[in-house]
């Protein structure tokens, strides 16, 4: 028996999941083999014995069901449908952020740095619940495998009861159209432009910051719900939906 060092993990033995003993899996397991053996013999059209015989059968490369697109014949690691999406992602993800960057560049009336609005409401403050008048400045603008649709982010400049200042998101079109009030997460009133351009970085525009591999949309998560193409990423890709610089200002011409 190799040796181990204290701390180092031991080997998982893998557990059948018909007989629970270790050592074997359930394709494997030779208690479950002889009982299919058995019915058999007694009745040759057991469903039951049919139906884990031909489970216990070893899965060849034509049996095997890739869990992002749901096809068979191939892996997650060889989908063809995986890789098109990544290059589809990628290149909205980066033109978009050119695009944003552009509206910014050519429109700071439309939106910039230090944009002002105002959050009012109450809150519970010693007992009882306050009116308060918050004002929020406008930070930058998100857009990545997280948060697919651009978001503009905002910080409070006035701390709230706990002495924090807030931050918060709120979607672009809703920005540009004026329709920040109607935000269900956060609530905003317009309440005056900066004209100060909102400046992106070369590697922020170049997409760096983004790792394809290893996020959940394309690594899969532990839930077999998680491994599966999600709908952020092929509602745009079969839509063949981009962002780009005459979108964003339709959107304001519409608003």
């Amino acid at each position: 028996m190799p040796a181990y060092h204290f701390g180092e993990r031991m080997p998982r033995k893998p557990r059948c999941g018909y007989c629970r003993q270790t050592g074997h899996n359930r394709t494997k397991c030779p208690v479950l083999k002889k009982r299919i053996e058995e019915r058999l013999a007694n009745d040759p059209n057991d469903w039951w014995a049919l139906h884990h015989k031909e489970r216990m059968k070893p899965k060849t490369k034509a049996d095997r069901t890739c869990s992002y697109c749901n096809q068979k014949g191939h892996t997650r690691r060889t989908c063809e449908v995986k890789t098109s999406d990544m290059v589809f992602m990628k290149k909205y993800i980066i033109e978009g952020r050119k695009a944003l960057a552009k509206v910014c560049d050519e429109h700071p009336e439309l939106i910039g740095k230090g944009d002002m609005f105002v959050s009012q409401g109450q809150e519970w403050v010693g007992g009882e619940y306050v009116d308060y008048k918050r004002p929020y400045i406008t930070t930058g603008i998100i857009l990545d495998l997280d948060h697919l649709v651009p978001l503009v982010k905002v910080r409070s400049i006035i701390p709230n009861r706990h002495g924090i200042l807030e931050e918060g998101t709120v979607q672009l079109v809703r920005v540009l159209d004026k329709t920040t009030d109607h935000d269900w997460s956060l609530r905003l009133q317009p309440a005056g432009k900066s004209g100060k351009r909102l400046t992106f970085s070369e590697s922020w525009l170049r997409g760096d910051d983004l790792d394809f591999e290893k996020h959940v949309l394309f690594k899969g998560g532990k839930a077999k719900r998680d491994k599966r193409r999600q709908y952020s990423v092929y509602s745009l890709v079969d839509h063949n939906a981009y962002i780009d610089y005459e979108s964003i200002m339709k959107a304001v011409k519409d608003g």
